[in-house]
């Protein structure tokens, strides 16, 4: 480590004797609210300047944090984790699995919320079910027929203004919760219908699950000391989210295969895993991708065509016809960079290491702030810009720069926005062809061993609501634009309220 610097020169919030930098969320005061790390955030970017790092220091129940503002960075540490990589572990998970009920988990923790030997040796026994590409692609008939209905409901949740209702989020839960019992537990759990009981009590926990996780993970436990509202409720849904995936076990679905050949206990943990992380991320990356194709109507109209020209009508679709979307497939990789669900992915360091010329020591916890990166001028020209196109090789919709009238309005002054969005479009397109995008900039799945293991199965899923909504529907947005909040997702404050006018 010659010629680093002290960690201790590393910039960031001093902290105070004995209450280090806790007392800063504790107040809730701008910049350091649990809500708003996206603010954070962009504070500590300001702190660690051009290319470096940040850190904060001496966090009640955490180690010290450090935030390498560089994809350059970010790779190199990414690359030189071993076998075994760590990630912060979720406290009160942890406490679940490892002390709560450890009479069911025992030595199979399963994946979220555990790393080491134990977190390898169950990853092992499920990988090759869930990570293969083909898995994902045979699911494609099933979770079709999963979001058709869907598609089908939100004609009824329309109101006499073609707009969606104001808690369309939660739809949007029940659509990717129904889409998991899907593939993974190879069941319909009933969710889309409003004369299930038993759906409605899991959508009950759903809400009260997700609504927990901010206080009982960000924000100082209190559960440590006694049974908090938030604790309870918390223990209560995962509870009900264990004997489900235990009693909705079938013979078919992913977690079907993993039962054959490790019992059907790993299959359950597994498929309770997957519910904890495959519902609240995909349900905010569709409200996110659904926002931006609503307020860019050139985007929406490109999609149009692509849809038209190879979606096939009045049948089930397969891999194949999704296959033959490539600008869907950017413009969900486009949202994903400019409304990242997570703002960072995390590695506890197993060694002594130097970042961005700073001695950082063992057990550091290392955030990689994908959410900065890939909303920086450096890595993308117009960061702000809704440009799918900067993921294509090639331009080509010889449309995009303004011939053929918008959809979404109509005469002069229409067809000269549209001229001028197709323009500005071509322009960033050759800008990041010029810049290159750097594959550590935009890591809305984490990277290595520990990358998301349900990436596929939620792309696949995007992929599906996307085509079957746009192609039914041109999609508006009639209201002041979002905000958004960690909750521990990156999710929008405000309702969904969607204006869907039928394209035929």
């Amino acid at each position: 480590m010659g010629g680093a610097r002290s960690f201790s020169y590393m910039p960031g919030p001093r902290p105070l004797p004995l209450l280090g930098n806790s007392w800063r969320f504790a107040l809730n005061r701008k910049p350091w609210r649990t809500r708003a790390l996206d603010v954070t955030l962009w504070s500590l970017r300001a702190l660690a300047g051009a290319g470096g790092a940040a850190k904060v220091a001496k966090l009640f129940g955490h180690p010290d944090l450090v935030f390498p503002f560089c994809a350059e960075e970010t790779a190199r540490v990414y690359r030189r984790e071993d076998a075994m990589p760590h990630r912060a572990v979720a406290p009160c998970l942890r406490h679940y699995k490892q002390e709560l009920r450890k009479d069911f988990f025992g030595d199979e923790p399963g994946l979220i919320g555990v790393h080491g030997e134990v977190w390898w040796r169950f990853r092992s026994r499920v990988t090759k079910h869930v990570v293969a590409p083909e898995a994902a692609r045979a699911s494609v008939p099933e979770l079709d027929a999963v979001t058709t209905e869907f598609v089908h409901r939100m004609e009824g949740l329309i109101d006499e203004k073609r707009e969606l209702p104001k808690d369309f989020q939660t739809e949007l839960y029940k659509w990717a919760l129904e889409c998991v019992g899907a593939w993974a537990l190879g069941t319909r759990l009933g969710c889309l219908n409003e004369d299930d009981a038993a759906a409605k009590e899991i959508i009950r926990c759903i809400h009260g699950f997700f609504h927990s996780v901010p206080e009982l993970e960000l924000s100082a436990p209190l559960w440590r000391l006694y049974p908090t509202p938030a604790y309870n409720t918390y223990v209560e849904a995962l509870d009900a989210f264990r004997s489900l995936c235990l009693n909705r076990l079938t013979d078919k679905g992913v977690c079907a295969k993993i039962a054959q050949t490790s019992g059907e206990k790993v299959a359950a943990i597994l498929a309770l895993d997957l519910l904890l992380v495959g519902v609240d991320t995909t349900a905010a990356a569709a409200a996110s991708t659904f926002y931006l194709l609503a307020k860019n109507g050139r985007v929406q109209n490109r999609l149009h065509k692509e849809l038209d020209k190879n979606l096939p009508q009045d049948r089930v679709l397969t891999s194949k016809d999704l296959d033959r979307l490539p600008y869907l497939r950017a413009c969900i990789k486009e949202a994903l960079r400019i409304k990242p669900v997570i703002l960072g992915n995390g590695r506890c360091l197993q060694s002594d290491t130097v970042i961005s010329g700073y001695q950082v020591p063992k057990g550091s916890h290392i955030v990689f702030p994908h959410y900065i990166m890939s909303n920086e001028e450096r890595y993308f020209p117009s960061p702000a810009s809704y440009v799918p196109e900067r993921w294509l090789k090639d331009h080509v919709d010889q449309q995009a720069g303004g011939r053929g009238a918008c959809p979404y309005s109509q005469g002069k002054e229409a067809e000269e926005n549209e001229v001028g969005a197709g323009a500005h479009a071509r322009a960033v397109w050759l800008r990041q062809r010029e810049t290159g995008i750097h594959p550590f900039a935009s890591l809305p799945f984490g990277f290595g061993r520990r990358m998301c293991i349900g990436k596929r199965f939620a792309e696949t899923e995007l992929q599906l609501l996307l085509a079957r909504t746009f192609h039914r529907y041109i999609v508006s947005w009639q209201h002041d634009d979002l905000t958004y909040s960690v909750t521990p997702t990156y999710i929008p404050n405000e309702p969904l309220q969607f204006t869907l006018q039928p394209r035929r």
